[in-house]
């Protein structure tokens, strides 16, 4: 008899096993209260000062000095074209606003890293001013301070080579680029102008007569030159 009790028990305990699974019996820790959804008039709304629309505050962003009002997408576009346009620093957007700048620090959460960065690296130029130069390799980018001077050597002077202290090489200071034989060379002139030959010379493709040193821009025919 006491076989056939536990025997019914295991039966009922296994079935109840069976509806719980299947969720047909609430079981003591899944048992949860139903809540109402929200209505229009509980939901927070706002007003994007960019867009010109309301939004859900669940994608409002509030600047810190005047408390004005935007949406995350609108904010972060604004903020990347001034950013890429080097338009620091970068004021509030709302219209009438009294000149209130947003800080990268409070917008760091909405931006990709690479905006970020480049918007504090503008900042810090525009901090230092014009006596300074920035190293023109890609893997450093170090910002550098020119003693006693503007970043740039005055026309008529030879091109200034510097070594950057971060990395150890070497670029123009005239022209911010990596140094290379064309800086300095006979015939490239002196200075600015040198610099500025070499980029215009670069760009439109022009070769240099190993000669006489003076430049060819080739417009027809074969690759056959004979110096004058």
């Amino acid at each position: 008899m006491a076989n056939s009790s536990r025997g019914h028990a295991a039966a009922d305990e296994d079935s109840y096993l069976q509806e719980l699974i299947r969720g047909s019996v609430p079981g003591p820790s899944t048992s949860r209260a139903r809540v109402a959804p929200l209505t229009d008039d509980e939901i927070g709304w706002f007003y994007c000062a960019i867009c010109m629309e309301t939004k859900l505050v669940l994608d409002r962003f509030r600047a810190g000095a005047c408390a004005h009002e935007f949406c995350v997408a609108c904010l972060v576009r604004y903020i990347e074209g001034r950013v890429a346009d080097g338009a620091v620093p970068v004021p509030c957007p709302a219209p009438g606003c009294g000149g209130a700048s947003l800080h990268p620090e409070a917008c760091k959460k909405l931006l990709d890293i690479d905006v970020f960065d480049a918007w504090c690296v503008a900042l810090c130029e525009r901090a230092v001013g014009p006596g300074r130069a920035r190293c023109p390799y890609r893997d450093c980018g170090e910002l550098l301070v020119v003693e006693g001077g503007s970043g740039r050597v005055a026309q008529g002077e030879a091109a200034s080579k510097v070594a950057c202290p971060t990395c150890s090489r070497e670029f123009c200071l005239q022209c911010e680029e990596p140094w290379n034989d064309r800086h300095g060379s006979e015939g490239d002139g002196d200075g600015e102008a040198g610099c500025v030959l070499a980029r215009l010379a670069e760009g439109r493709n022009w070769a240099r007569c190993p000669s006489c040193r003076a430049m060819i821009d080739k417009t027809e025919g074969c690759n056959r030159m004979l110096c004058r």
